[in-house]
């Protein structure tokens, strides 16, 4: 009969697989697999299987997800099994029962059930007793440890960071939860097919976010930077043979970013912008400026650093809008099938240019593992990952599982790189990255900005429309700065007030702002910097509609110049017609007169023989031919007289022919 997977299965086969990698000696993750096979076999009573089956089972049982192909490769080493027409058959009556294994995995479920238990009750009591949700507590958990894609749903995450590290010197929840995140990392080595280890084999092609670029440099403070070396230092390895299997690059997009916050910097050292709710990588760069240009020297120097002590470059590739894209472009979705404000649409678009690129990169072409991409972007924005990940699960509906996303966390391709260089069975150390309280302090980190820069934003709206006064406002800057912390800074004593930003608290802690003695200067100095940011924004929208009043009344000299020049040039039109239809009158004219005398002639002549054949008298032979010359003559001046009208006119209409 197949057991079906407990909610906490998954937490549980990853301290498994950690608990089996330190007590015995293997030399791939495929030995390890060969283990959970063994005791599938065994329980299962099985005689008999393929690799479809195996693979049911696996999920069945540990909630793994591996390849078909791992576990036929695992399978066909394996001694008590035989491959016959596409089945395995267990060659062996009876197996010898590996008690080890078994006591691992119930120790390794008994924790995963006490810590979920654990921080349920811990969850409960910060959300006052309401109801919990296991199922989604426990979704967020993996989330946590594990994965790198943004979860469905952000109701825990920060509660299960903040249990972290407030039981940071609790070693047996500490020491647990570091089991399973490790084994998480061995896990990657089996579901991204990783069999032979020790170098990268294919090359690849790195581009890196805003924030991974900040945290090697130093911008984002000691945990991210220890992050971003742990990274480095697996490139590092990965390019130490004959040739650079790994390079790294950053898109435009993501220069023009950099660039921009600089500016924003300048701004910021020259007055006109005040930093109010402080950035680590803005403080990093604007500490010791004062001047603009010192922070244009830092600017350079910053990308000068990328290039000469990472070998990070820009991507020299600038085709990616040529005819032979467009079958991989990625861009120009129903964006409108997403109900986002403005501001949020234009960050998406920007998040699926990036993801759009990596796929021209690929030409299209579908990767089913990352480190076999070819190209790959990193980054720990939320939303550049969950564009990333819609983009694959369309990918996925039509060609199935094990499919490589266009982006992934920088804990995801250093583990990735660790693990393939061989570091998993070699006993050294993991990466920083897999300590669970350095995760905590991260996330706790990030959620602190996130919700301080929220509440500022909201709290300068609210002075703009006249419902805050500055001394109000000053005092909140002053508790939003208060609560914006490096992750290394977060102490587990005053967590829970660190991430209370409710009104109340507040509301309180800026009452004692207001009348402390010790921030009257600071207050004061806010003020002045909130009246002074006012009114330069204030002559900034002057200086906007001047210039764009010049740059109305610039068109409308540009436009009358136009018109002043199209009316010359219908003069002159006007003139050359004229020109040729008086050419052209003349020659009508001429015409008319000579027509006219051919014919008078003509008549002339015919009369003249009717004449000389008449057997009269010769005068009056010649009588009415004169009479009929005369009528002829004066007919024909009539005639011209009237061409010479029509065609050269009188008066008024001789006028319109000049």
């Amino acid at each position: 009969m197949q057991q079906q997977p407990t909610t906490t299965s998954l937490l549980a086969s990853f301290a498994t697989l950690k608990g089996l990698s330190d007590e015995k000696k293997y030399q791939s993750p495929y030995q390890l697999l060969q283990e959970f096979i063994r005791y599938i076999v065994e329980t299962e009573h099985l005689h008999s299987f393929s690799s479809a089956e195996m693979k049911h089972l696996l999920n069945n049982n540990f909630s793994f997800q591996i390849p078909e192909a791992v576990i036929k490769s695992a399978s066909k080493k394996m001694n008590i099994l035989c491959l016959e027409n596409g089945m395995f058959k267990v060659t062996k009556n009876e197996l010898a029962k590996d008690s080890f294994f078994q006591e691992t995995k119930e120790e390794a479920d008994k924790y995963s059930q006490y810590l979920v238990d654990k921080l349920s009750e811990y969850v409960k009591i910060r959300i006052q007793n309401n109801a919990v949700d296991k199922d989604i507590l426990l979704k967020e958990l993996i989330c946590f440890l594990v994965e790198d894609q943004p979860g469905a749903t952000n109701y825990y995450s920060e509660y299960i960071s903040e249990y972290v590290l407030k039981n940071e010197k609790d070693e047996t929840i500490q020491r647990g939860l570091n089991r399973i995140k490790e084994g998480s990392i061995i896990y990657i080595g089996l579901s991204h097919n990783i069999n032979e280890t020790g170098s990268i084999s294919k090359p690849l092609k790195l581009y890196l976010g805003t924030e991974i670029l900040f945290s090697l440099i130093g911008y984002n403070g000691v945990i991210y930077k220890q992050f971003a070396d742990d990274f480095y230092e697996q490139v590092r390895l990965a390019n130490s043979g004959k040739q650079e299997t790994i390079q790294l690059y950053y898109f435009s997009e993501t220069k023009k970013e950099i660039s921009d916050f600089f500016l924003m910097a300048e701004s910021i050292v020259e007055g006109k912008k005040h930093q109010w709710i402080e950035k680590p990588a803005m403080k990093a760069i604007t500490d010791g400026c004062s001047t603009s240009s010192d922070v244009a020297v830092k600017e350079s120097d910053f990308f000068t650093r990328l290039r000469t002590a990472f070998g990070i470059k820009e991507d020299p590739y600038d085709s990616y809008y040529d005819e032979e894209s467009f079958s991989s472009n990625l861009e120009y979705m129903d964006i409108e099938e997403f109900e986002f404000e403005e501001d949020k649409k234009r960050k998406r678009e920007s998040k699926l240019k990036m993801i759009s690129h990596i796929n021209k990169l690929r030409k299209g072409k579908i990767a089913h593992f990352d480190l076999d991409s070819e190209f790959l972007m990193v980054t720990n924005s939320q939303e550049t990952l969950l564009v990333s990940k819609e983009q694959t699960d369309i990918i996925k509906d039509s060609c199935g599982n094990n499919v490589s996303g266009f982006a992934v966390s920088l804990d995801r391709i250093t583990n990735l790189l660790w693990f393939k260089l061989g570091s998993g069975f070699s006993k050294g150390s993991y990466p920083k990255s897999a300590s669970v309280l350095l995760k905590a302090r991260a996330v706790l980190s990030s959620a602190v900005a996130q919700k301080a820069y929220k509440t500022f934003t909201e709290t300068k709206e609210q002075y703009k429309n006249g419902n805050l006064d500055k001394e109000t406002v000053a005092a909140r800057i002053i508790t939003l700065r208060g609560k914006t912390k490096l992750p290394e800074e977060l102490k587990a004593e005053n967590i829970e007030e660190i991430m209370d930003f409710s009104p109340e608290f507040l509301s309180r802690i800026e009452e004692q702002y207001i009348t402390s003695q010790n921030s009257i200067k600071e207050k004061e100095k806010l003020i002045e910097s909130i009246k002074k940011e006012h009114d330069f924004e204030i002559l900034e929208k002057e200086a906007t509609i001047k210039s764009q009043a010049s740059i109305i009344s610039d068109k409308e000299k540009e436009t009358n110049a136009l018109i002043d020049e199209l009316n010359v040039y219908r003069r002159k039109e006007e003139k050359s017609q004229r020109k040729k239809q008086k050419v052209k009158n003349i020659l009508l004219f001429v015409w008319s007169i000579i027509w006219k005398i051919i014919i008078v002639t003509l008549v002339c002549g015919v009369l003249m023989i009717i004449a000389e054949r008449s057997d009269k008298i010769a005068l009056f032979k010649y009588v009415p031919l004169a009479i009929e010359l005369i009528g002829v003559v004066f007919s024909v001046i009539s005639t011209v007289r009237k061409d010479g009208i029509k065609y050269f006119g009188k008066g008024k209409d001789a006028q319109n022919t000049k």
